[in-house]
């Protein structure tokens, strides 16, 4: 996180020495891998976020103004030029720290909200909803990552459901009013091929699950027409697609 406040650019040569410190070998020795080594990044950004994202906000003075200054410090995160094979077939692609600011306004989240993400990562659309004041209702299927949020987001209890399917699965008591996603195209946990209406379940999984009735009909984006979908069962609560 040093690097990022310094805003230094973190190239693959500087996230390849940091790993080599941290785990006292190379990535040659099977000791780390690159994606674990992305995810730890990204993990260093939601930090960097927590920390300063009210100050730059504040020096922003709006939403507008805030996004260059994410984009400059997206500049400085690497590529992810080295995917895995789990990371592919699950399309682990995260959100860009602009593109979640821009999401998260979208949905209008205040304190009184209560947000699920269903496929959370490694918690780049969450932490916006944090900064903003939303209880965070987190999900994320993949070990590695749910380990992450548990120690990003230590105040939640983070679930490891299939998201496609998180109606089915999390607690009836769990009702929220905003529902962020950066869900897969066309991968489906445990299904080896593609899958044309992936996104599809994902989204309607979601919005089936958002509160009854929504007390701010029209403030933020309402949910987007899904081909095959009924908008009208989406209640008028908010609904943003990171």
């Amino acid at each position: 996180m040093i690097d990022l406040e310094r805003g230094r650019r973190i190239d693959a040569a500087v996230l390849r020495g940091a790993m080599e410190a941290a785990f006292g070998a190379s990535d040659a020795t099977g000791a780390w891998n690159w994606k674990t080594a992305y995810d730890v990044c990204e993990a260093a950004t939601v930090l960097f976020l927590r920390k300063f994202g009210p100050a730059i906000r504040t020096k922003a003075g709006s939403t507008a103004a805030m996004l260059p200054m994410l984009a400059k410090i997206a500049r400085c995160l690497p590529t992810h030029t080295r995917r895995s094979e789990d990371s592919q077939a699950l399309q682990q692609f995260s959100t860009p720290i602009p593109l979640g600011l821009a999401a998260c306004t979208a949905a209008g989240i205040t304190p009184s909200d209560r947000v699920l993400e269903p496929s959370a990562g490694t918690g780049l659309l969450a932490i916006f909803a944090e900064l903003a004041g939303g209880a965070l209702v987190l999900n994320e299927l993949a070990d590695a990552r749910a380990e992450l949020l548990d120690q990003l987001f230590t105040n939640v209890e983070v679930t490891r459901f299939d998201a496609a399917q998180i109606d089915d699965h999390l607690d009836a008591g769990v009702v929220p009013s905003v529902v962020l996603m950066n869900p897969p195209f066309s991968a489906l946990a445990n299904v080896d091929r593609r899958m044309a209406d992936a996104a599809f379940r994902h989204i309607a999984s979601g919005l089936a699950r958002l509160c009854e009735g929504g007390a701010r009909q029209g403030r933020g984006m309402l949910a987007r027409e899904v081909r095959g979908y009924d908008r009208s069962e989406a209640h008028g609560c908010q609904w943003a697609q990171g």
